[in-house]
């Protein structure tokens, strides 16, 4: 019998629990189905008894699970509650802010967003860990960080919307697509061509979908289908953007990371508003206690958030309009 046991089992029977759906479990946890099923298996063998009754539809709690579900419920209050009490007899000195964010707003936005002078104990004490999309909700996910920052759009897949998460919108972004230009400054690539004219693009890999997804829905804004025909792909918008001043192809990219490359004449914006889309981006935390210096960054969030409902959000996206 396994020895080990992991605290991610307990919440995600917690989830079982409350939603009685292995799928919907699965997407609050932000793990594949397969992944959460074993998960669930592997806490059953490790208590010896099965907690889950999968012969009906919706499931149900076995005796055992029925029995299990408040002390996990306790346990996991226990467990964050004594973490909470060490963080906070270590004192400010020795505490650090943990953020995961995509590698784009990781390097153009956190930087000056983290630097505002009236940030609460500036300067912050932090630390990065910069991924994909799926990365950044994994390591909320399961309490690797105490924030991620990450792109969403109303239109686009949902972020964290089920599970103990909050969120608050704390800037703007767009995204913009982009062509390297010749030496007269003229884009190399366009897509007002003729239909079936191949246009050579530069993609998102698949580890990336969030963005994609995105794309995908400004595409069907077009008149007529588009020719792309992919010749590179890279989770990294830095990589993609260096390949379009390279000239290989066009590529979406937030407007965040080229707008220094337009304004210098290395990259053009090409297709107009129409191809292109305003998203915001967002941080978000799990609900519950926190550090104090985790807690004092969110209440002035909020309270900024509050102020500036109905103006214009810290935005240096947008500088280029």
């Amino acid at each position: 019998m396994r020895a080990i046991v992991e605290l991610a089992w307990f919440e995600d029977f917690l989830e079982i629990a409350a939603t009685r759906n292995f799928s919907t479990a699965a997407a609050s946890r932000n793990i594949s189905q397969p992944a959460f099923s074993r998960r669930i298996r592997a806490l059953e063998a490790w208590v010896g008894a099965e907690l889950i009754d999968r012969s009906t539809y919706p499931v149900h709690l076995t005796s055992a699970g029925n029995i299990f579900v408040p002390r996990c419920q306790e346990m996991l209050r226990d467990v964050y509650r004594l973490r909470t009490d060490c963080r906070n007899a270590a004192g400010a000195s020795s505490r650090l802010l943990t953020f995961a964010a995509l590698h784009t707003l990781a390097i153009y936005f956190f930087p000056k967003w983290i630097s505002q002078p009236d940030m609460p104990n500036a300067p912050v004490r932090s630390s990065m860990h910069t991924g994909d999309f799926l990365e950044c909700v994994e390591h909320l996910s399961s309490g690797k960080c105490d924030f991620a920052i990450t792109y969403d759009h109303p239109d686009g897949p949902p972020v964290l919307e089920a599970g103990p998460f909050e969120s608050l919108q704390i800037g703007r972004d767009r995204l913009v697509l982009v062509s390297g230009v010749d030496e007269t400054g003229k884009p190399l690539f366009d897509i007002d061509v003729p239909e079936g004219t191949r246009i050579p693009y530069l993609a998102y890999s698949w580890s990336d979908g969030y963005l994609g997804k995105l794309i995908s829905l400004i595409q069907s804004r077009w008149r007529r289908p588009l020719n792309f025909s992919i010749v590179y792909q890279s989770s990294l918008a830095e990589g993609l953007k260096q390949m379009a001043i390279a000239g290989q192809g066009v590529v979406w990219l937030p407007q965040i990371c080229v707008q220094k490359s337009i304004a210098q004449g290395e990259l053009a914006q090409i297709g107009g508003q129409q191809m292109s889309l305003e998203i915001e981006i967002r941080i978000f935390r799990r609900v519950g206690a926190r550090s104090r210096d985790g807690e004092a960054l969110w209440k002035y969030l909020s309270r900024t958030a509050e102020q500036t409902r109905g103006h214009h959000i810290l935005d240096p996206a947008l500088t280029m309009r």
